[in-house]
């Protein structure tokens, strides 16, 4: 009787073992940071542009454009489907369509919602950074991200689009 409960007792330690070892197995997090504030510079259709961005993951969106110095001080803030647009004291609201598909802010809203709305598709990975696929609203969209997750830069080729981010910081919600 004792042998056949030791052999027992070996069994369900064995199977104890590899329960717990499989229980604390490490997965890796993949996520995109979608809370963050960030400088940016951008070359859109030959044409620079500098400022900065803030997105946060229920869709709110603020583009200030610093350069050219024609567009400098404009701001772009995107909430619920609505687009408010203002320079100094002056301020307009429209509904978020009323700039073109294929303007500067609304290439770089679409690519904002597209991280937000968890549509990226991971095409490579290695130890300092990840290339996603991010279809949009506007076309493809290929974003780098660091190993934590922060957005490096963002391409749209058919648009003519490239972003760089620096000073990446992120945001609480």
């Amino acid at each position: 009787m004792t042998k056949w409960a030791f052999k027992t007792l070996c069994v369900f330690n064995f199977l104890l073992l590899i329960l717990l070892c499989g229980c604390n197995s490490y997965s890796e997090d993949y996520d995109i940071k979608t809370d963050f504030t960030a400088e940016f510079k951008a070359s859109y259709r030959n044409a620079q542009y500098s400022g900065s961005v803030s997105n946060n993951r229920q869709g709110l969106t603020y583009i200030s454009i610093s350069s050219p110095k024609e567009l400098e001080g404009i701001g772009f803030y995107y909430k619920s489907g609505e687009l408010e647009m203002s320079r100094e004291e002056l301020v307009c609201i429209a509904d978020e369509a009323y700039l073109p598909q294929k303007s500067f802010p609304s290439l770089l809203r679409s690519i904002m919602n597209g991280v937000s709305q968890g549509r990226e598709e991971m095409l490579s990975n290695d130890d300092s950074s990840r290339t996603y696929r991010i279809k949009t609203d506007s076309g493809d969209c290929l974003l780098n991200t660091d190993f934590d997750g922060n957005i490096l830069c963002a391409e749209m080729k058919d648009a003519e689009l490239k972003i760089e981010f620096t000073e990446i910081k992120a945001t609480e919600n």
